[in-house]
Parts: C-alpha cells; structure tokens; sequence
C-alpha cells in the first residue's frame, strides 16, 4: 500500500523522519528535496525528471510548460554528461545557465535531472550550494540499504 502523502506545508524535515522511524520512500523523499529547494529566496520553481524526460515531481506555478521544462531538463542533463565523458571528467553535478530573464539550474542525480528556475535577482551561490546538497541527498536516498551499510 502507497505511504499516504503529507500536506505539503506539514512536511517533517528529513532528521526528524530518521529519529522518528522507518525512513521514508524514495518517492517521499524525492518531494521534500524538491519542495525544500523552490522555498529559497528567488527561485519560482523546478521539478525532478527522468533521464528520458519523465516528470518525477513538480513545484511549479501555474502556466508554467512543465513537459517543455522536463525535455529541457533532460536534453541539458544528458549534454552535460555527455561533455563530461568526452573530456574525461565524469559525471556533472551541477550547471546554471543564466539570460537577462533569470537563471536555470541543473543537477544531475542517480534518478535523473533536478532543474530549478530562478529569478533575475536570484543569489546564485545560495541556491547552487542548496542544489548541490539537494542532489546530494538524492544520491544518498537513491542507495540500497546494503549499499549504504545498513544491515
């Protein structure tokens, strides 16, 4: 049976989840990571997709074009990766690209792509070490168990 879905608002923070009980599912987990980073000062929004450009998860205001969003994230990504191995510098972690309209960050996980759109005035450090520890995080909820060292 699914786990029932929290209200957004009301969500436990992820120490708090590890000291209560069992940890939460990967999809649970998913969420919050994303729901934590479109709270930062300046980003409108983002969402998680697969490598192929499936939407795992969205934070997005309405009227945004999430499956155009999700093909961008998954066409950048899968550049990125791609660059990466051809100048022999292994997977990508993150990337920003940035116009006169606001910023598009990219993070790369075991999952697929994390993607968040900020605003001109966005502080981009702020949010860049956000998406690296969201991404990872992702990383560590993306472990098997016996991976992790956990018995």
């Amino acid at each position: 049976m699914a786990e029932p879905v929290r209200p957004t608002g009301l969500q436990t923070p992820r120490s708090e989840t590890a000291a209560a009980g069992p940890r939460p599912s990967r999809a649970q987990e998913f969420r919050e990571v994303l729901f934590e980073l479109v709270r930062l000062d300046g980003v409108r929004g983002g969402l998680m997709v697969t490598p192929d450009g499936l939407v795992i998860t969205s934070e997005l205001p309405p009227r945004f074009p999430v499956e155009a969003l999700a093909a961008l994230a998954a066409t950048l990504g899968r550049q990125l990766e791609v660059g990466a191995e051809r100048l022999g510098r292994g997977g990508f972690r993150t990337a920003l690209f940035s116009s006169d309209d606001g910023t598009v960050f990219l993070g790369g996980s075991p999952v697929g792509y994390l993607i968040l759109l900020g605003d001109r005035n966005v502080n981009l450090a702020s949010v860049r070490l956000a998406l690296r520890k969201g991404v990872d995080r992702l990383h560590g909820t993306w472990k098997t168990p016996a991976a992790a060292g956990v018995a």
